[in-house]
């Protein structure tokens, strides 16, 4: 019986013609190089977070989930080595214990570190990148089935990899620059709209992190669970940072808490409850997308409960990254499940193409071939990059062939 593979939001189904979850990194070098050797074709399932068929495939899907931990860390120049597999939650108290952290995280923590540096997962800080720009190096088995290892003595493969959406080949480990350990205290606040506007410069600039939710009606914290928020008001999340000699342990009610950074981030967030859609647009263009973005919602569809969530990322260098090239703003909207939501995420797609707004590849997007090439400015070099290591296409899958191939 064809085994069956669902993602967490439940809108990704396919059946692979056999899912194979090697336990260390030899039986995952023969399992995948033997397979690619036959000419199959081959993706990698990490936690299944993302909303895109990223994963999809019709031959081999490779679970990496036994491959887990950290391999070695150099604590002087604050870079560590992990497995592939290892979820971000799983990497805070081991990197806390060498004193050493992530110098940002998002609301989620379950995705594989692999999963989170292939699609360009992130959290909020102006002065902080997406995870992938912490990536000084990386393992991987490419189209040929050979064992190649990419660091900075060729910046072009690790731009490449730093996001890939695994089009270069399964990844085996990851190598991090990280910082010193760092705690954080929040200051959780709802706050209107309109003095969400005023302040705007200000927590930017006050705030090691500073994110928030707008919502358009009433019901729209539920979605989220974000406890009771008025239309036309902001759940806003603000962290500052805190030495670690300061931490005495948990301290404080939620959205009061002060704690290491890694138990700070995560939101909670076990189940989808919804799609999202989540696409950047260069920082400059914030506040008027946003505001254009708020016209839309409550104009065109005032039926949709979406809240729409504001964060801010440093620029990075990596060629298939949303912030490749530019400081940006994350503008993230979600439809109800079993609701046809796609009117209102179409409709969003449109109002953010003017800004060239690039999409978080692991979530809900309305690209096409061209619009790839357009909004990339670097990928022709991303393609070489990939054909060079796949030239065969055995790790293209429908939905990216449509898009790459």
């Amino acid at each position: 019986m064809a085994q069956q593979w669902t993602n967490w939001g439940r809108n990704q189904n396919f059946s692979p013609d056999r899912i194979l979850r090697p336990e260390s990194e030899d039986e995952a070098i023969s399992l995948i190089a033997g397979a690619i050797r036959k000419g199959e074709r081959v993706r990698v399932s990490g936690s299944g977070h993302s909303f895109t068929p990223i994963v999809e495939t019709d031959g081999l899907l490779v679970d990496l989930s036994g491959l887990s931990g950290i391999i070695a860390v150099d604590r002087d120049a604050g870079r560590a080595e992990v497995r592939a597999g290892s979820t971000i939650a799983s990497l805070g108290e081991p990197l806390w214990a060498h004193g050493l952290s992530l110098a940002n995280q998002g609301d989620v923590d379950v995705q594989s570190i692999a999963g989170a540096v292939a699609t360009g997962t992130k959290g909020s800080g102006r002065n902080f990148g997406c995870i992938s720009s912490a990536v000084t190096g990386m393992r991987i088995i490419d189209g040929t089935g050979a064992v190649v290892d990419i660091d900075g003595s060729d910046p072009d493969r690790l731009r490449a990899a730093q996001v890939s959406v695994g089009l270069l080949g399964p990844v085996l480990r990851i190598g991090l620059q990280l910082v010193p350990a760092y705690g954080l205290k929040e200051e959780n606040v709802i706050l209107p709209m309109s003095e969400v506007i005023r302040q705007w410069d200000h927590l930017l600039s006050e705030y090691r992190h500073f994110s928030f939710w707008w919502m358009p009606t009433d019901r729209s914290a539920d979605m989220y669970k974000l406890g009771d928020v008025p239309a036309d008001h902001c759940f806003v999340k603000l962290l500052r940072e805190v030495r670690p000699e300061e931490l005495t342990g948990p301290a404080g009610p939620l959205n009061r808490r002060t704690d290491r950074a890694y138990r700070i981030y995560p939101d909670g967030t076990t189940e989808a409850e919804f799609h999202e859609l989540e696409y950047m647009v260069p920082d400059r263009d914030a506040r008027e997308a946003v505001d254009r973005m708020r016209d839309l919602m409550r104009r065109r569809f005032p039926d949709e409960i979406s809240p729409l969530q504001v964060r801010w990322q440093k620029a990075d260098s990596a060629f298939l990254s949303a912030q490749g090239g530019r400081d940006s703003t994350s503008l993230s909207v979600s439809g109800e499940i079993g609701r046809n939501y796609l009117p209102f995420l179409k409709a969003v797609d449109e109002a953010l193409r003017p800004y060239a707004a690039r999409p978080h590849w692991g979530k809900l997007h309305f690209l096409d071939r061209a619009r790839v090439r357009e909004i990339y400015p670097d990928f022709a070099r991303f393609d070489a990059v990939r054909r060079e290591l796949d030239p065969k296409g055995l790790f293209l899958n429908p939905h990216f062939a449509a898009l790459f191939g």
